[in-house]
């Protein structure tokens, strides 16, 4: 981003009012997304004419990755082969329900049953350990109150943790496929 001329700033950060607070009690925070979706809205909110579009886990991301698993059952049906089960990483959910919804939607009109496997980090299990309400996308509460698998809006994950972009929830989307039974999860 930098080499298009974009100025990248850490989250938390002394810029907000939200990275203050969060720096005041703890000056060592390792940050989240949570962390930093509450900063952006703030300073967006307070620079008249500009907008943000909340992004990664919300639904119409994963609708955009749907040509991941769309690609993937072309050169499947190419290959003259097709899937008993599918495995994929779930951090907020993204990457994964593109891959499997395609495959998901066939097998709801009646296609073949694919076994769909969510795997998540032990870090950051907000698909087998969180509770499936509704919660805020962001630390702050500024974002509007998704259902999704938390584990809250609050949880800090340990700063090793890389996936789902250290997130507390998981897709509105994959959660609700979860509740309905159509895909397994494990940490």
């Amino acid at each position: 981003m930098e080499t298009f001329g974009a100025t990248c700033i850490p989250s938390p950060s002394p810029r907000t009012s939200f990275g203050r607070q969060v720096l005041e009690r703890d000056p060592k925070s390792p940050a989240s997304l949570g962390i930093a979706i509450s900063e952006a809205v703030e300073a967006v909110s307070q620079k008249p004419g500009s907008r943000y579009a909340l992004g990664s886990v919300l639904n119409h991301v994963l609708l955009h990755q749907t040509v991941v698993g769309l690609e993937t059952m072309k050169q499947l049906e190419l290959a003259g082969d097709a899937p008993d089960i599918l495995v994929g990483c779930t951090g907020g959910g993204s990457n994964f329900g593109g891959f499997v919804f395609p495959f998901l939607g066939q097998q709801l009109r009646g296609g073949r049953n694919v076994r769909i496997v969510a795997v998540e980090p032990a870090a950051c299990p907000s698909l087998t350990k969180g509770r499936y309400a509704y919660d805020f996308g962001d630390t702050g509460g500024m974002t509007p109150l998704v259902k999704m698998h938390t584990l809250g809006a609050d949880f800090l994950p340990a700063p090793f943790h890389a996936g789902g972009l250290r997130y507390h929830g998981m897709s509105p989307l994959v959660s609700h496929v979860k509740e309905l039974g159509l895909i397994e999860a494990r940490a």
